[in-house]
């Protein structure tokens, strides 16, 4: 099938719901045991809103540090303004409003029963039947790239991922990629602390941990690889991006890769 016959039908899937007046971690176990990035808030069975990791991480570095965590709701992190396209939207369509609202997910709602979410993942997971996978990274990638030593702390991270509006950040010592780190990764450690219950101080913990603590290891992908690769590796990993490396013996960082990058390839199709 051509990408310009492409629906939003084509790449929709049932979406995963939480009520509104669910715990918050109930709603993250919910969001991590389905393998989800984003959850649909429902009010007798109408989606009223949306919430995905970043609503946790944000909660978890404004919010949780001045109550408990196993006292918020989900309605009081969700993001109400939903975004909607029906089935017969053009793929390209719903990828020009993700990239205008800066969001990761849009609702489709058809008919009575016909409803679904579509997200940068599930394209990612289409990308095997696209003629974009022969594409090579080197051609989308970004290479003005945002680095983070792995001495940076947790809450200095949280605050360049926020302020730069980024997803993913490489870490890296002496111009050498030596780890990785994105808004999945921080938001699990930061519930994990806050729900564990031989944890007393959580705040003095974050103050005291770095990127290096919590980081993974060595993870990249190189600019001669297509995107079908690319996709592959990050859905298995459930990552958001990957940094791109010069050779297996040169592990300098020469830019990084989102799904958002091919997302903006579906919007110009």
């Amino acid at each position: 099938m051509n990408e310009s016959e492409l629906l939003a039908r084509d790449f929709m899937r049932p979406f995963t719901t939480v009520s509104k007046d669910e715990q918050l971690p109930q709603a993250f176990w919910t969001l991590e045991s389905a393998g989800e990035t984003h959850l649909v808030v429902v009010h007798d069975d109408k989606p009223i809103g949306i919430i995905s990791y970043k609503d946790f991480l944000r909660v978890l570095t404004n919010r949780a540090r001045r109550g408990t965590v196993s006292h918020l709701y989900v309605s009081s992190i969700m993001t109400t303004h939903l975004h909607t396209v029906t089935p017969e939207t053009p793929i390209s369509e719903v990828a020009k409003k993700m990239l205008d609202k800066g969001i990761s997910s849009m609702i489709v709602i058809g008919g009575e029963r016909e409803r679904g979410i579509i997200t940068k993942r599930d394209v990612l997971k289409h990308i095997q039947s696209l003629p974009l996978r022969s594409i090579k990274v080197g051609d989308v990638m970004n290479r003005d790239v945002i680095t983070a030593p792995s001495g940076l702390s947790v809450t200095g991270a949280e605050r360049l991922l926020r302020e730069k509006k980024i997803s993913t950040l490489p870490i890296v010592e002496e111009g050498t990629l030596i780890g990785y780190l994105d808004v999945h990764i921080l938001a699990r450690f930061l519930i994990d602390l806050y729900l564990s219950s031989e944890q007393k101080h959580p705040d003095n913990i974050i103050r005291e941990t770095t990127v290096g603590d919590i980081m993974k290891g060595l993870f990249y992908i190189f600019e001669t690889d297509n995107l079908q690769t690319f996709a592959h590796k990050i859905l298995r990993k459930r990552f958001k991006g990957a940094p791109v490396i010069l050779s297996e013996s040169n592990r300098k960082v020469i830019g990084i890769i989102t799904e958002t990058d091919i997302v903006r390839i579906l919007s110009e199709i």
